[in-house]
């Protein structure tokens, strides 16, 4: 308890509370008239109410609307009763005056409404802020406390898929993939709310090198094989194609998320195409599927934060972080994401671009090597 409350009653405090802003707004409305009054003995002031601005701002920065719109009403009172002819009256002869005074109430209204609203906005984005930091450091926390129990579920269950009696039981042989397949399931959940809080607290910082787009997306579909083992995958990428500039591991990253995608919304069955082509400077990787596909809406808003789309979220399991953790990953070396689709039911295409060295490795190589 603060030491100017001992003593006082909880009713007490609490309408002091409440007062204490309209005896600031009369106290400082008196200060400015006192000032006002002083400066007019040296210069002359054409216009004595805008002055009385200073507090009004003042007052609805600190305490909101109410206690400015009060300051306004009593400067009108002590600039009509101090300043304005007849002196010491609340009476104004001159209409040019008394027209200054009807403006600058209306002036010193707006004003106040809008300096609340300023400072409504500006406490919401603060809680907000406050809001994601704690979210940010509840996430990196459970996701860690989360890692050390996984890791021990899968290896414990690869060991059980490698024990010949499991592999006689086709009873348990099943739900053992199903714990394995469940668990690398978890794990990438996991792995994506670290990615989110790396991204947002600490930013990402890649390390930018010439790459190789066929083993990019060799490694992406082949690590990838058993959450994509109920599609046919085709990968279509020249061995001429030049480097791309990039992070490898983010770019693998980025483009794992963007065929887990592809896997989730299209039918068992269906194809899953991976092109990579060079053009305009760039190498162009795109995964493209005969899935769910993107409304003009969904489109735009694919690559948001947590965004997941109407039409899915009550029958396709996803936290709305993959493509927008892959958009994070490509922009930070440099390149370009998009998403295209002919609508409903027709597929989409999601490619990442690149920029491209000037040279083919085979060009390159025979620099290198004469």
């Amino acid at each position: 308890m603060r030491s100017q409350d001992v003593g006082f009653p909880p009713r007490v405090r609490s309408v002091g509370h409440l007062l204490f802003p309209f005896v600031m707004a009369c106290f400082m409305v008196a200060a400015t008239t006192a000032v006002t009054a002083i400066i007019l003995h040296f210069v002359e002031i054409g216009q004595v109410g805008d002055i009385y601005l200073i507090p009004v701002l003042i007052l609805a920065l600190r305490w909101g609307l109410m206690p400015a719109l009060f300051a306004a009403m009593i400067s009108v009172a002590a600039a009509t009763f101090f300043f304005y002819p007849p002196i010491y009256s609340l009476h104004v002869s001159d209409p040019d005056q008394l027209l200054d005074l009807v403006l600058f109430f209306f002036v010193a209204v707006v004003t106040s409404q809008l300096v609340t609203s300023l400072r409504r906005h500006d406490e919401i984005a603060k809680m907000r802020a406050k809001t994601d930091q704690l979210r940010e450091a509840l996430i990196g926390s459970v996701s860690h406390e989360l890692r050390t129990p996984l890791a021990a579920i899968m290896g414990a269950t690869s060991v059980m898929l490698e024990t010949p009696a499991v592999a006689r039981d086709a009873r348990l042989l099943e739900l053992a993939n199903v714990v394995r397949d469940e668990g690398e399931r978890l794990n990438n959940n996991i792995q994506n709310l670290l990615d989110a809080t790396r991204i947002s607290s600490e930013g990402i910082h890649p390390k930018l090198e010439w790459i190789d787009p066929t083993d990019i997306v060799n490694v992406a579909v082949d690590s990838r094989r058993r959450r994509l083992s109920g599609h046919r995958i085709d990968v279509d990428v020249p061995d001429d194609l030049p480097f791309a500039k990039g992070d490898s591991i983010l770019i693998d990253q980025a483009l794992g998320q963007i065929l887990d995608n592809a896997a989730k919304y299209s039918p068992i069955g269906s194809v899953i195409r991976v092109i990579a082509t060079c053009g305009d400077d760039r190498i162009v990787i795109s995964v493209i599927d005969e899935g769910a596909g993107l409304t003009a809406d969904e489109r735009s808003r694919l690559m948001q934060r947590f965004y997941r789309s109407e039409r899915h979220a009550s029958t396709i399991t996803g936290s709305g972080l993959g493509l927008w953790i892959a958009h994070a990953f490509v922009t930070a070396c440099g390149g370009e994401i998009e998403a295209a689709s002919d609508g409903i039911a027709r597929g989409t295409q999601v490619s990442i671009r690149l920029a491209a060295a000037k040279e083919t490795p085979q060009e390159s190589a025979r620099e290198i090597y004469g």
